[in-house]
């Protein structure tokens, strides 16, 4: 009897033992998993992402069952994708991964309000690209078609447009300024063409008007010197004119003038 109530007795303290070990390691687990929780939450707050991925993968091998650990480990990955998908310029996808990571629950609040911030930003830089993009292919057709000024015209469109200088629109700004500079390019070369051509048209017009003042120089000279030919062969007219009458007079007789001439007075001799 005693040894039965000595055996039943030892039983019953080891069941205790045991049951009191495991409650103790449960509570430890329970604080451990605790922890882990919320070091995830410090670690997403301060946008420790990788080190949030590690406390939460922690505590799921301590509570492999849990729920809000599984759902919280899903979003901090999720919310990774959209950053990287960021990071690469894809942002109609990064704009879906967000969505999505917004929509998890139970949550890391922290990412929740995040991803519904980017996922509102994607949406306006996406708007606004596509404003850009649109611009930049007219001016791409402009250009094709020899109107360079009114490419420039769609260029200064997105080089002076609202945060084109943040990053979401740097390829598109990249090439407005290339297409740009080609367009200046070759308008500089359509100027020095013009420049050459009025020059030549100066330069030709000059001779036309040298040559016309020439021709009408010879063409005054040449009637002057008609004139004067004719002035001198007027004058040789007349003078052979005088010459005649000279010539005439001089050939009349001479007359006797004896006859009138008053006879010597015969009284005093």
């Amino acid at each position: 009897m005693k040894w039965w109530m000595f055996w039943l007795i030892t039983a019953i303290v080891v069941a205790l033992v045991f049951v009191g070990f495991g409650y103790t390691k449960k509570r430890e687990t329970q604080k451990q998993f605790d922890n882990l929780m919320s070091q995830a939450i410090t670690n997403a707050q301060a946008a420790e992402y990788k080190k949030t991925e590690l406390n939460l993968q922690d505590a799921l091998r301590k509570k492999p069952d849990d729920v809000v650990a599984k759902q919280r480990l899903e979003q901090v990955k999720l919310y990774q994708e959209g950053l990287a998908e960021l990071k690469q310029d894809d942002y109609e996808q990064a704009q879906l991964t967000f969505r999505s990571t917004a929509k998890i629950s139970p949550s890391l609040s922290i990412l929740t309000q995040r991803a519904k911030k980017k996922d509102k930003l994607l949406e306006l830089v996406l708007k606004q690209r596509e404003k850009y993009d649109n611009l930049y292919n007219e001016a791409i057709r402009l250009t094709e078609i020899g109107a360079y000024s009114q490419s420039n015209e769609n260029l200064v469109q997105i080089l002076d447009g609202k945060n084109i200088d943040e990053k979401y629109y740097s390829q598109v700004r990249k090439d407005a300024r290339e297409l740009q500079e080609r367009n200046n390019s070759i308008l500089e070369q359509i100027r020095i063409q013009n420049q050459q051509a009025a020059i030549r048209r100066q330069r030709e017009q000059q001779k036309q008007e040298e040559a016309k003042k020439a021709k009408q120089a010879a063409a005054s000279s040449s009637s002057s010197a008609e004139n004067q030919n004719g002035e001198l062969k007027k004058n040789d007219d007349k003078n052979n004119g005088q010459d005649n009458i000279k010539d005439s007079s001089e050939s009349k007789p001479e007359t006797n003038n004896s006859a009138t001439e008053p006879q010597p007075n015969n009284e005093n001799k």
